[in-house]
């Protein structure tokens, strides 16, 4: 192993992470919000029910940025993409494809986990200035982090798997030598070849979306990653970030506003644990960890909704257990942020080969705004519908399922190349299709 300096990556990492904090600030941007529409501040009057659109409407428009961000990637590289989603602040999935490509194994887990943190500093950001500002001071900070964030990615290296898929192994030799931060060209010359052979064998299959979905190679893949998915985005993260000031108003003692506060400042210190706790454990002890405890947070506070709104307690019973919900989110939070909020990015660009993995990113990202779409616009139905406990338990069931897909799906990445995660996936695929001749020959 030639000696490198990190220092490219961990700056790299960092900089082009912060899409996601427009990310986190746009999530987060309604639970100020909405409560400046209820009063008034905004000048703005819709209902409840109009709120919901609201809220929901932000994870159908990222729609298209999805099919965009798989263009341009493509066609324009990594390194323009991340600079161009400034603009519209929805390519950030194009961000966990370029840190997975260019961090070194023993650090891809935890630079993919940085992606979390900048999630949890734009949330904190709105939760903590939101409520203490007027609506178009909220609305300039977000437009702002868009800003500051094309100012800092001017300078990225550009991913030089980019630059192999397209034959320019002269630009991609350049480009691995300054993010590697290393002279040793004989070594270089080594990891270029490994990396140039496995790209142009990828590279010799389509990269369609019919190629997606009808070959054998990926079909595991998409199943974990679909799977993820659901587990990642069914179990209520954007709602409850989103109805946050609204949900404690209506079950904690302490105010909307300054509860929301000390929910940014826990899950902007979870996602920093995170970060380190992932350069220790596989993806798979985290994301099972966190989804039993994301699990038993949600019934948590599904109880508390339970006894207020079902059982109807009396106000002394409910005041002395009156730190539940609290509790139970500030932990959702903690575990969250520990696994699931974030590994499936990083899987989903570890997952798949160069010639389908900016398909299988928009597709998936696709599938989240989808899903968040589900899930924010329902959050208002079913909470005026069924009470508030149905909800929080509907999200906790979904967890509680995930535990066992993860234990009997989902392999372990760390520590290893993205050659030799493609490999193996590729292996397990060989032997599929061996048993499945030896039955057809029997």
């Amino acid at each position: 192993m030639a000696k490198t300096n990190r220092k490219v990556q961990y700056f790299a990492g960092l900089c082009v992470s912060f899409a996601f904090t427009f990310t986190g600030a746009a999530i987060s941007w309604p639970s100020p919000a909405i409560p400046k529409f209820k009063n008034g501040e905004a000048n703005i009057d819709i209902s409840d029910a109009q709120s919901s659109w609201v809220v929901s409407l932000a994870a159908l428009g990222a729609f298209p940025g999805c099919y965009l961000g798989k263009v341009l990637s493509e066609r324009a590289g990594r390194r323009a993409t991340i600079f161009s989603a400034a603009v519209p602040g929805f390519l950030g999935a194009v961000t966990m494809i370029y840190l997975t490509e260019i961090a070194d194994k023993e650090v891809r887990g935890a630079l993919g986990m940085l992606v979390q943190v900048m999630n949890n500093l734009g949330s904190l950001a709105v939760y903590g200035i939101g409520p203490f500002v007027s609506y178009t001071a909220l609305n300039s900070i977000v437009l702002f982090i868009s800003v500051f964030y094309a100012v800092i990615c001017l300078w990225v290296p550009e991913s030089p798997y980019f630059h192999l898929t397209y034959g320019r192994l002269a630009a991609a030799r350049k480009e691995f030598m300054t993010i590697k931060g290393t002279k040793d060209e004989v070594w270089v010359d080594e990891q270029l070849e490994t990396m140039r052979l496995h790209v142009q064998e990828s590279m010799e299959n389509k990269t369609t979306f019919k190629e997606l979905i009808t070959n054998l190679k990926y079909r595991k893949a998409i199943y974990i990653i679909s799977g993820l998915k659901v587990l990642q985005y069914m179990t209520g993260s954007l709602a409850i970030q989103s109805y946050l000031e609204i949900i404690f108003r209506q079950s904690s003692s302490i105010s909307g506003p300054f509860a929301s506060i000390v929910y940014g400042f826990v899950q902007l210190g979870a996602g920093i644990g995170a970060t380190f706790l992932a350069g220790y454990f596989g993806r798979r002890i985290l994301m099972l960890t966190s989804s039993f405890g994301v699990a038993v947070a949600l019934t948590i506070v599904g109880l508390y909704f339970f006894l207020q709104d079902f059982v109807q307690v009396s106000p002394k019973t409910l005041s002395s257990i009156s730190s539940l919900p609290l509790i139970g989110v500030l932990s959702f939070n903690i575990l969250y942020a520990m696994g699931i909020g974030n590994l499936p990015y990083i899987m989903q660009a570890e997952l798949f080969p160069i010639n389908v993995k900016a398909m299988a990113s928009s597709a998936a990202t696709m599938m989240a705004c989808i899903l968040n779409f589900f899930v924010t616009k329902s959050y208002q139905g079913i909470k005026d519908g069924l009470g508030h406990y149905t909800v929080f338990w509907s999200f906790a069931s979904i967890a509680y399922a995930g535990i066992f897909f993860i234990y009997f799906f989902v392999p372990e990445t760390k520590g290893k190349s993205l050659e030799e995660v493609q490999d193996n996936m590729r292996i397990k695929i060989d032997e599929v299709e061996r048993l499945n001749k030896t039955e057809n020959n029997a």
